[in-house]
């Protein structure tokens, strides 16, 4: 499956190690890719909190979360390229409140970041992270919100680099 590239306002090119990596938003035809890779992401989840996070991966469903996120309106997947291999993702979803009394009526909430084990140290989870945010401030988002495993501290270091504060935590046990 070709990943291609698209030139727009959302894409950007960068050079890494003698390779050109393309980071856009994400096409009908990157779905598959996505889907795929989402196996991968899930037996590495399943490691950092076994007790929430199921190993397995159902491909189908993915490909048909992906194929309507990717059209609708609210909803952005991000992609990072090179030539036809899929190198990483972000999920990006725009949540407006048209409660009154809502603090904040627009924000973003950021998902799904997977990176390929062949391109990481290459900065692409941040550059990612980076196009969902400008892409959330684009659609008048004044705040953005994510969940990450508590034991994965190299996605801590990412979000305490682009500004996230811990707020809230979420405690488990089994019954």
């Amino acid at each position: 499956m070709n990943a291609g590239s698209a030139r727009g306002p959302l894409c950007r090119v960068i050079r890494a190690r003698t390779r050109s990596i393309v980071l856009r938003a994400a096409m009908r035809r990157d779905v598959a890719l996505v889907a795929h890779a989402g196996a991968a992401a899930a037996v590495a989840e399943h490691r950092l909190i076994p007790d929430i996070a199921s190993p397995r991966h159902d491909v189908r469903a993915a490909r048909r979360y992906w194929g309507r996120a990717i059209a609708s309106p609210r909803t952005r997947l991000f992609v990072a390229v090179c030539g036809t291999q899929l190198l990483g993702a972000i999920g990006v979803d725009l949540i407006v409140s048209k409660h009154r009394l809502a603090h904040v009526r627009r924000r973003v909430y950021l998902h799904s970041l997977f990176i390929d084990p062949s391109a990481r140290r290459l900065g692409l989870a941040r550059r990612l992270t980076r196009l969902a945010l400008d892409w959330g401030r684009g659609r008048g988002a004044t705040q953005a919100r994510l969940e990450m495993a508590a034991p994965n501290q190299s996605a801590r270091r990412l979000y305490e680099s682009a500004g996230f504060r811990v707020r809230e935590m979420m405690y488990a046990r089994p019954l």
